[in-house]
């Protein structure tokens, strides 16, 4: 499981520059959100290609899918809320003959706070659409609800219920 997050961070890390070799990175800000949907199975025929990306649309309100061999990626340019289990059921659910969905990471721009009931959460800027989140102790938090830009394992995708983020990497806002 280990290596299939590190695989889709280094995934992630080669979308956000648009490079896959060590080759001088493009300068591009980064999107308010992005899910990273892997799979396993066929995406290299057109008829997978443009049925998964139609699923994806479909679902991803707004979202701009883009494809690759073992992954999907779904960007939101702007600021606006994210139907996190609708883009991922859509996958998850798929029919296709040969397509599983195997994990999801979704990285976005917001604030990490405090529910109510004393859980840690992280909010989307400029929305206030929440998660749950759980952050290893290993990782740095930052202080004063101060804007970060995370990027999480989506959990409990896999079943009915609510959607939870488990922090892998957390960054300044900027």
């Amino acid at each position: 499981m280990k290596i299939l997050i590190a695989a889709l961070m280094l995934i992630a890390a080669s979308m956000v520059t648009g490079r896959t070799s060590d080759a001088a990175p493009a300068k591009t800000d980064p999107p308010f959100a992005r899910v990273y949907l892997a799979v396993r199975g066929c995406m290299s025929c057109s008829h997978c290609r443009t049925a998964v990306r139609q699923m994806v649309r479909s679902n991803a309100a707004g979202g701009e899918a883009r494809l690759g061999d073992d992954q999907v990626e779904v960007r939101y340019a702007t600021p606006r809320s994210v139907p996190l289990r609708d883009v991922i059921r859509s996958l998850a659910e798929s029919r296709l003959h040969d397509l599983s969905l195997v994990d999801v990471l979704f990285e976005a721009r917001g604030t990490i706070g405090l529910a109510e009931d004393g859980t840690v959460t992280f909010a989307l800027a400029e929305t206030g659409q929440s998660f749950p989140l759980v952050i290893d102790h290993a990782l740095a938090r930052p202080t004063g609800g101060k804007p970060v830009r995370l990027t999480a394992v989506v959990d409990g995708w896999r079943k009915k219920g609510t959607l939870s983020l488990s922090a892998k990497e957390i960054r300044p806002a900027g």
